[in-house]
């Protein structure tokens, strides 16, 4: 939805088109994947796999 709506949301509403909600969306945007880190830890089933978990950005705009 903000990948694709946010342009148009932004030129309808101008007063939102900052640089503080511009990067704040663009932290949304990348939660979740490995650039904001991740943990491993062993398959407590078997012990022999390895699970990756991503950190989440923590904004307050990621739902």
């Amino acid at each position: 939805m903000f990948t694709t709506n946010w342009v148009i949301f932004v030129s309808s509403h101008p007063r939102d088109d900052t640089d503080y909600y511009h990067s704040g969306i663009a932290n949304m945007l990348k939660c979740g994947s490995s650039k904001n880190g991740f943990a491993t830890h062993p398959c407590l089933g078997c012990g022999q796999g390895q699970h990756k978990v991503d950190f989440s950005c923590k904004g307050k705009y990621c739902p």
